[in-house]
């Protein structure tokens, strides 16, 4: 990078660096992974990309659809089709020319382990429930903090698990993340799994 480039760099991010004790140098060289580049994983990695993160990875096995760009801000008409991590990292390199990001149109439990263990934090925007409970498990045997989060209709919830003292654990946890076990949520017992029936409990009762 050049003195012009890093003079104009210095000026993109330069209004939140007015914020008291802020470091910039740790989103310049960090790295966060986003599973699911839909509504909720396109403002994610939108926000990341103008605060100036280093580096993005993009996972999603999904395709662009008409219904999508009403809701999904990185798309536009003419994109149906496409992959949607393939696509949104095209649109965050527009907004960010300093941001190196990698996506991968595949199922999350077939991509190499590799792809994770340089990653700092990562943030799970899925729509199914068995992907989340697969990507905990690479986040559990990885210990890398994970950031999950999700839209019902009008409701949301987000949640913060650090590896190390929470997140599902599992009677037979070095098999099951060694070989990440497809494991249905219907399959659960409340004898192997009591901290998941634990917090279904409590949900249940703030839905009450």
């Amino acid at each position: 990078m050049n003195g012009k480039d890093n003079i104009f760099k210095s000026r993109m991010f330069a209004r939140q660096q007015l914020i008291d004790g802020w470091d910039q140098s740790i989103l310049d060289n960090g790295c966060i992974m986003i599973v699911g580049v839909g509504a909720l994983g396109c403002e994610i990695a939108k926000d990341f990309t103008l605060m100036g993160i280093g580096k993005l990875i993009l996972i999603d096995l999904d395709t662009i659809e008409t219904s999508n760009l009403s809701r999904q801000m990185l798309f536009r008409p003419g994109d149906e089709g496409r992959p949607k991590a393939e696509v949104a990292a095209e649109r965050l390199k527009e907004m960010n020319p300093y941001l190196e990001v990698e996506y991968y149109f595949e199922k999350l439990q077939k991509l190499p382990i590799s792809v994770y263990e340089d990653v700092d934090v990562i943030i799970a925007a899925l729509d199914n429930f068995n992907a989340r409970l697969d990507l905990n498990k690479i986040c559990l045997r990885l210990k890398k903090p994970m950031i999950e989060g999700g839209t019902v209709g009008f409701e949301g919830h987000v949640q913060l698990i650090i590896p190390e003292g929470s997140g599902l654990r599992y009677k037979n946890k070095d098999t099951e993340i060694e070989n990440l076990v497809d494991t249905k949520l219907w399959e659960l017992s409340e004898d192997e799994y009591p901290e998941y029936f634990e917090a279904q409990s409590k949900i249940y009762e703030l839905e009450d």
